[in-house]
């Protein structure tokens, strides 16, 4: 009796570490989702707040002083330095998909991990171009580009910089291998070329959107 008592204790025992353990790992997920979620408004917030600083800057700037004179012998668009601390250069927005997110200078590992990043060799929004966006379609941190398979030729893509806000119509859609490095070729035109993974976890093909500024 005394053996088939210690049998029962122990199956408890480790059903109830199975079900611990099962509550953990779900807390971990939400917290993981709820922290990068929180630092990707706080990005997009900051980003909005700096927008108004930059305009007043540029403003009191006159053509003639040092400063200007720096400005305009800087290589780096203003529109491509990344607000200090946070290295966003612009927000995405996606109506269709209900997507707002930052664009981080970058796409390196901790830069995709809190928004989608622009290709550094790439041209600039509103520029004329090819401007390169990747993100994730991962649910550990956020949702991103999950959604993006949804586009279709014809709808509208927004993206703010600090010198404005860019409306971009999908002209194009593919799917094509992640070695297809020719969807990051500059264009003759303002061109938007956003780049995630697909099919999700499996991400064995890149689906590639394309879009022209209107």
């Amino acid at each position: 009796m005394k053996g088939i008592g210690k049998k029962i204790i122990t199956t408890r025992t480790i059903g109830m570490l199975l079900v611990i353990t099962g509550i953990a790992i779900v807390l971990v997920a939400f917290g993981m989702r709820y922290y990068g979620e929180t630092k990707q408004r706080n990005m997009m917030n900051d980003f909005e707040k700096s927008i108004t600083n930059y305009k007043q800057e540029d403003s009191a700037e006159s053509p003639e002083s040092p400063e200007s004179t720096r400005s305009q012998q800087d290589n780096v668009p203003k529109d491509k330095e990344p607000i200090e601390g946070l290295g966003t250069i612009g927000i995405i927005r996606i109506p269709k998909i209900d997507l707002k997110v930052a664009i981080g200078e970058g796409v390196d590992m901790n830069t995709l991990k809190y928004g989608v990043g622009h290709f550094p060799q790439t041209a600039m929004a509103g520029q004329k171009g090819n401007f390169c966006v990747a993100g994730h379609r991962s649910y550990t941190y956020s949702e991103y580009f999950n959604r993006l398979e949804e586009i279709n030729k014809g709808d509208e893509i927004y993206v703010k910089t600090r010198k404005g806000e860019y409306k971009y119509i999908v002209y194009d859609k593919k799917v094509v291998e992640p070695s297809e490095y020719s969807v990051l070729d500059a264009t003759q035109d303002a061109t938007l070329t956003l780049i995630t993974c697909t099919p999700i976890r499996a991400a064995t093909h890149r689906l590639i959107i394309k879009a022209r500024m209107q």
